[in-house]
């Protein structure tokens, strides 16, 4: 029996509000990475040379995310909207928030990312876009379904976000536990245009893009794929271990009579991260990504371990306390710690490679997301031969952790005297 595809002129009506949304879906990222950037200039720049001090001293690292905690707390507790809901409690993809809830959410991501709160902006931004596109397409385009927005929307934010099309229209359908009915193509088409039009518009502005400089890799070797499998494994391992931590913190932080004690303490944990780190560990933009890998040559081993160790337990308590933001580029950044620190203490696994499987690894605990974590990895080196072992790696990884714990509280995950125990 033949296929029915919709017309010529059905699937050219869609396309344009994909590539609508795909472009505007960079405007409000762009908008809160420069509000952000004059956050950070100011807590770290401006105000120290104004009084005569070392930006990144310890005791100002400590008193500037304890200060900001602090802060951040008294907003969501007292701004209409709170902040949006807890992130702890969602994931990557959702339904449109309320509209009424943004500008609260974007005031404490700012200030929480500004000061080096060891999160991303994904999580908002996709929920702002979404938010915004639901809103203004529900006017314009009433008949494209408030689902269908949804998905353009976040395949959209993912390709401005990660530089990856590919990864946006996929990681939704993984991410929603949706299952597109009819043909596969006919379903990730808009969204794929869409995601092509947010990664184009941010190339075309030369914004800062989530790729780091090493060597290029193409020569796969089955010792690679055994090597590039244990540093996957290893990662996802390391991430699993966080779990139950991340659920017995996030019940301890709001176990606090409101969120000014409870996001105030998380920010004291993090400024003695902070002061303890410094600021490679602060900060999980691309441009402070790039800075650690050029680095990094430069730290012993011993040191890249401890930056790993140190970013993902900021990341749990970050993500529990009740500071808004995302888990991927945070997840990212300790999985490119893990793939630098492997490199240095076995410098016959490629750098390319290590870093790749390690981001692997630590998005499938972290974000539940094959996809995202195969994507990204490749992306993120720009190497093309890493693929076919990311593509091998991720089955050991997945049979690790598909059964486990998550980073998220809420019914649908397993519950926390289960974790680590539960099997197929």
């Amino acid at each position: 029996m033949d296929i029915v595809f919709p017309s010529t002129a059905t699937i050219a009506r869609e396309a344009i509000p994909s590539v609508v949304v795909g472009a505007a879906a960079a405007v409000i990222p762009i908008a809160m990475v420069v509000v952000t950037d004059r956050v950070t200039d100011l807590l770290y720049t401006w105000i120290p040379d104004l009084v005569g001090f070392d930006g990144f001293a310890r005791w100002w690292i400590f008193a500037v995310l304890t200060g900001v905690g602090l802060l951040v707390g008294f907003l969501v507790w007292k701004l209409p909207g709170h902040g949006g809901p807890d992130p702890a409690t969602a994931g990557l993809v959702g339904p449109p928030i309320p509209l009424g809830s943004l500008p609260s959410l974007a005031v404490v991501v700012v200030l929480a990312l500004g000061a080096g709160v060891s999160l991303g902006p994904e999580n908002p931004l996709i929920a702002i876009n979404v938010a915004v596109a639901a809103w203004i397409l529900g006017r314009l385009w009433p008949r494209v379904p408030t689902k269908r927005v949804v998905w353009l929307t976040t395949s959209a934010t993912i390709g401005v976000l990660f530089a990856t099309p590919l990864a946006g229209p996929l990681a939704f359908v993984e991410l929603a536990g949706r299952r597109p009915k009819g043909e596969l193509w006919e379903n990730m088409f808009a969204p794929l245009v869409a995601a092509g039009a947010g990664t184009l518009t941010m190339f075309l502005l030369d914004r800062p893009m989530l790729i780091v400089d090493v060597p290029d890799y193409r020569a796969p070797t089955l010792w690679h794929v055994l090597a590039g499998s244990l540093v996957a494994v290893g990662t996802a391992g390391l991430f699993l271990l966080g779990v139950p931590l991340f659920h017995r913190l996030h019940a301890l932080f709001h176990a606090l009579p409101n969120p000014v004690l409870g996001i105030g303490l998380g920010g004291v944990v993090l400024g003695v991260l902070g002061a303890i780190g410094g600021p490679e560990t602060l900060f999980k933009d691309a441009d402070n990504m790039a800075r650690v890998t050029a680095d990094a040559p430069n730290q012993s081993a011993g040191r890249l371990a401890a930056f790993a160790l140190i970013n993902l337990v900021a990341l749990l308590v970050a993500s529990s306390c009740g500071f808004r933001g995302g888990r991927t580029f945070a997840s990212v950044f300790v999985g490119l710690n893990v793939g630098l620190w492997v490199h240095a203490v076995v410098d016959a696994v490629p750098l390319a490679l290590s870093i790749s499987c390690a981001v692997l690894g630590a998005l499938v605990v972290a974000v539940r997301s094959c996809w995202l974590g195969l994507f990204i990895g490749a992306t993120m080196v720009a190497s093309f031969g890493v693929i076919p072992v990311l593509c091998i790696a991720v089955l050991p990884v997945w049979l690790l952790v598909v059964h486990r714990g998550q980073l998220v509280v809420g019914p649908n995950t397993v519950p926390l005297e289960k974790h680590g125990t539960r099997s197929g």
